[in-house]
């Protein structure tokens, strides 16, 4: 059986792009990035199986913050995002940043800007974003 290469979520990241420059989300505490394709149903009457054509692909993902008053760059270019509409790229980095590591990058707007509080716990910032056109996998420089 072949080695499997696992890796710890503690490394991994996520940016957003401000004026140009990847901008790590430094109180991440999880992410998630979805892709799904749809089919198209092209069955026909008379016959036992359906049969489907690959359709649409699309993108979009979650990340949950820990607030921090102090980083008013990150959060200002995300709530800017969010109520104007305007689109941000985001960059996962899930083995971390460094040299030949893989990338996800993708623009996506910002569809949700949730903070919540609870009695015994941090203030939390929980983000959604729908991507705005493809994902592209590459390596870091």
């Amino acid at each position: 059986m072949p080695d499997i290469t696992k890796l710890p979520s503690k490394n991994s990241e996520v940016l957003v792009e401000i004026e140009s420059a990847p901008t790590k989300l430094v109180s991440c505490t999880d992410w998630a990035l979805n892709c799904s394709r749809n089919t198209i149903d092209v069955s026909t009457i008379g016959t036992e199986w359906k049969e489907y054509l690959p359709g649409q692909i699309s993108a979009d993902g979650s990340t949950n913050l820990i607030f921090d008053p102090t980083n008013d760059t990150v959060a200002a270019a995300i709530e800017s995002a969010m109520f104007n509409g305007t689109k941000l790229k985001f960059h996962i980095r899930p083995a971390g940043s460094g040299t030949g590591k893989v990338e996800y990058t993708l623009e996506a707007y910002v569809t949700g800007w949730n903070t919540t509080a609870a009695t015994e716990d941090a203030i939390k910032v929980a983000v959604t974003f729908q991507g705005a056109g493809p994902i592209t996998k590459g390596t870091q420089a």
